[in-house]
């Protein structure tokens, strides 16, 4: 009888049998190895890596999942294996589940590959590979790393505004009322902090929004770009300037978010580069959008005119 193969002979075989294309045999080694928590990630990724090369690409999804899910691998590995990850479901038609995959990977190293170019690509409602013209398109990351440190520094400053103000008008346990001149004055100076002030308590005189916000249903999908975090809701109200959503993932002020919009019978969401969280609370928060593509503002409008 052949003594039992260790983790680690049946991984080293499993590759050896897969870079001679022997897929089917490097999987069972591979899955045999998984076992071993020692080579649980990376047989998982090596798992992976046969299914997307046999074309069943649902499975190389869920064994890159399970790969990701393991302490095994280094920074620029977990790169790798997102971007993988997105791109097989990319391949597949899982829009936003892509765009969720690319958009850490963008957050981790912006450079990484053409990661931007495939984001555009697709909140630009394109399917399939990323043509070559997009790639000679594509913004220059250092560009893009400075808009985005820009108004992220913008939207802290107006929340630590709001803040203060808070913490005064409590103190002196009393609303400050704005007159109409004052409230014209102070959108005249900066018309960005009248757009993406957060909202306060509905019976708060402070309470004031530059757009009127519809009432609408769909589906919405988000991901932190701070933090480990990404969710699912139910968008209820919305505004070119932001948005109500419902969920059960509870998401603290201030938090900045990517976000897609899924309107009812469309297919294509509409992709929110970024917006801030204005305000929370169980079950539902706000969001005051900060970084929107023209693209993606010329479908807001169309959504508030003709909501669904």
């Amino acid at each position: 009888m052949a003594p039992r193969m260790s983790a680690r002979e049946l991984y080293e075989r499993g590759r050896t049998l897969k870079h001679a294309n022997m897929y089917d045999e490097a999987v069972d080694d591979f899955q045999h190895a998984a076992c071993d928590p020692q080579y649980a990630g990376t047989a998982q990724a090596q798992l992976a890596l046969c299914f997307r090369a046999m074309g069943r690409q649902e499975e190389a999804v869920a064994a890159f999942r399970q790969a990701l899910e393991s302490s095994t691998f280094s920074s620029n590995e977990n790169l790798h294996l997102l971007y993988l990850l997105g791109e097989t479901l990319e391949s597949l038609g899982h829009t936003a589940e892509a765009l969720e995959a690319y958009g850490w990977v963008r957050q981790e190293d912006p450079g990484f590959r053409d990661v931007v170019s495939r984001i555009k690509h697709l909140c630009a409602g394109g399917r399939g590979p990323v043509t070559q013209s997009l790639l000679v398109r594509q913004f220059r990351v250092g560009d893009l790393l400075k808009m985005y440190g820009h108004l992220r520094r913008r939207s802290l400053s107006l929340l630590e505004q709001t803040r203060q103000a808070l913490t005064q008008s409590t103190g002196n346990h009393r609303v400050a009322r704005s007159t109409p001149q004052e409230v014209t004055s102070a959108r005249r100076t900066n018309p960005v902090a009248s757009a993406s002030r957060p909202m306060m308590a509905q019976h708060s005189s402070m309470v004031m929004r530059q757009h009127v916000r519809v009432a609408i249903q769909g589906r919405s999908q988000f991901s932190s770009k701070s933090q480990k975090m990404a969710g699912e809701g139910q968008l209820r109200d919305l505004s070119p300037g932001g948005c109500r959503v419902t969920s059960s993932i509870l998401v603290p002020v201030g938090t900045e978010l990517m976000c897609w919009i899924f309107p009812q019978n469309d297919v294509h969401p509409v992709a929110i580069e970024g917006a801030t969280v204005a305000w929370s609370r169980a079950q539902e928060f706000g969001l005051a959008f900060t970084h929107v593509q023209p693209a993606a503002q010329r479908q807001l409008a169309e959504l508030c005119a003709n909501p669904i």
